[in-house]
């Protein structure tokens, strides 16, 4: 039964077809059809020591049972597939230590309307080659999957147990995605990353200590018009650390759309600057991380797909800058919800994206600390109702040549306050102070200042607030050190008469961590809050008295 041309086989309960034995060489006794029905009943097995062929428009494979083939799988754009069953590469008895490959059109041609219409795509896709991948061959080719693929099946005797797909031929990969010449598909419109079984993809969003179970290349997902989250476990070649290698992986969480189906790779060392001096999250964004880890590209296949989403990114393998903000870059702009930032380049995220620019790039920018063996602490506080004194303090200042103290009253646009030379140049302590007497009792003033090196390079500290008494009865309120450390964050309160204060401390997502009740007397009163349980990052401080209510922004390093 090595070619099956016109023969019609049916497979009944658990009986089961064997072509060839374990002691037959590499690709012997294949199954080619050249235009059979071939059906595959459910508990039927069927195990393949060859490869497969499947040609012809009127080839139909209907498979409601299981298939292991030990060799390659080759097919035309005509042959189609039907059923719910399984197909499993594996290769632990001929072809040991040989790659696996795909080549040609295991696809749903067409988008999610085509499904079950002229489609060639597998039910269950089982991945178990010895050598850890599976290649999809041949430039523009496709393999669907409709329902799930299964890195490390159960029962599987290969090893290693976790295999990739590798949408590229078996000769050496591309170092870009944009390189690789097949697609793998997930035609699947289910959101999240269940029908990705096995996948390297822990619970929380990052990576486990592992570069197998994801589509290194090319994957293209369907998805639902009512929306959803959507993960893409893609990347590269695995390397070494600080190479931008092996997994990187997005999310994308879809609101109502009609994209029907969006596919993605990785671009390693493409730039994604924005043009000019751009402002964001109230500083200046000077860091781009195109250039030393790269971009995830997406498309949306129809070209005209709509429908707002929110991009989220785990970065791996690289060594980034410690920056004072980060957020996502769309098509080296700044898109989405305007000042959408978060402390960390891991599992960042940013809403309102919408449409797709065939493709559209992203990655992520932010505001670095060049100088970072500089950790500066600032604070601003109301005098006399007249004037407010900005202050600040460097741990250290080797290599340092001046400082330019800046103010703003919307915290986006700054203005050039004051320079002062720093007056150290050593890694001793040196505190400064200057007296903003051009102030009044209506706004409010932000102050950061920018630091400077001898050699030109520039660094900024966090952004610190303040206002003066519009009636001399509010209370005056200091929260310093900014940064906070782990010693505490200290509220230093001067108030006109004894007042009870609620203090509620909240994230940067708006989770509440902690809150105090705090009892003063006239005059100025201080409290410490302890802050050695929180987690590094941006959180704001509620204070409220009565009618009278104050936010406060606190960094914790």
């Amino acid at each position: 039964m090595k070619h099956l041309h016109t023969l019609r086989t049916t497979l009944l309960g658990a009986l089961c077809l064997v072509l060839g034995g374990t002691a037959w060489a590499q690709h012997n006794f294949e199954l080619n059809n050249e235009g059979a029905l071939i059906r595959i009943e459910p508990g039927a097995e069927v195990y393949i020591q060859g490869d497969v062929h499947m040609e012809g428009g009127s080839a139909l494979l209907n498979n409601d049972g299981f298939i292991e083939v030990q060799g390659n799988m080759y097919s035309d754009n005509l042959f189609q597939q039907r059923g719910t069953g399984t197909v499993r590469l594996e290769n632990n008895d001929v072809n040991i230590n040989e790659r696996q490959f795909i080549q040609g059109s295991y696809a749903v041609r067409g988008g999610q309307a085509q499904i079950g219409a002229d489609d060639g795509s597998f039910y269950n896709l089982e991945l178990a080659n010895t050598q850890g991948m599976v290649h999809l061959s041949g430039s523009g080719n496709v393999a669907d999957v409709r329902n799930s693929v299964d890195f490390e099946p159960a029962g599987a005797t290969g090893t290693p147990p976790v295999n990739r797909i590798v949408t590229h031929d078996t000769a050496t990969v591309p170092a870009n995605g944009s390189g690789y010449s097949a697609t793998f598909g997930m035609m699947n419109p289910a959101a999240g990353l269940g029908n990705f079984v096995n996948n390297c993809i822990t619970a929380n969003g990052n990576m486990a200590p592992v570069d197998n179970g994801y589509v290194q290349g090319n994957l293209r997902r369907a998805i639902a018009s009512t929306g959803g989250v959507y993960g893409y476990a893609i990347g590269l070649e695995p390397g070494t650390a600080g190479q931008s290698l092996g997994v990187q992986y997005i999310l994308i969480d879809f609101g109502g759309n009609n994209y029907d189906v969006v596919s993605s790779y990785f671009e390693r060392a493409s730039t994604n600057i924005i043009p000019g001096t751009p402002n964001e999250c109230s500083y200046p964004i000077n860091y781009f991380s195109g250039a030393d880890h790269g971009e995830w590209m997406f498309e949306d296949q129809s070209g005209t797909g709509t429908g707002n989403y929110e991009m989220r990114i785990w970065p791996q393998d690289g060594t980034y800058p410690t920056l004072q903000t980060y957020f996502i870059t769309k098509d080296n702009a700044i898109q989405g919800t305007p000042n959408d930032c978060g402390p960390s380049e891991i599992g960042l995220d940013r809403a309102a994206f919408s449409g797709f620019n065939g493709p559209s790039e992203f990655a992520f920018a932010g505001s670095t600390i060049i100088l970072n063996e500089n950790e500066l602490e600032i604070s601003a506080s109301p005098r006399d109702n007249r004037y407010i004194e900005v202050s600040w303090t460097n741990m250290e200042e080797q290599h340092l040549s001046h400082y330019t103290l800046e103010r703003s009253l919307d915290r986006v646009n700054f203005t050039e306050l004051a320079e002062e030379k720093a007056i150290g140049n050593d890694q001793n302590r040196w505190s400064y102070a200057y007296d903003d007497f051009g102030v009044d009792a209506v706004n409010e003033f932000h102050y950061r200042v920018r630091y400077t090196d001898f050699d030109g390079a520039t660094g900024y500290s966090n952004v610190v607030s303040a206002r003066l008494h519009s009636d001399g009865l509010d209370s005056e309120v200091n929260v310093f050190p900014v940064p906070v450390r782990e010693e505490g964050i200290h509220i230093r309160i001067s108030a006109p008469t004894a007042k009870t204060y609620e203090v509620r401390i909240y994230d940067a997502i708006g989770r509440q961590v902690t809150e105090a009740i705090y009892e003063v007397e006239a005059g100025q009163s201080e409290r410490t809050l302890p802050t050695q349980d929180w987690a590094a990052g941006t959180y704001f401080m509620h204070l409220r008295s009565g009618t009278e209510s104050m936010v406060r922004e606190i960094i914790r390093r």
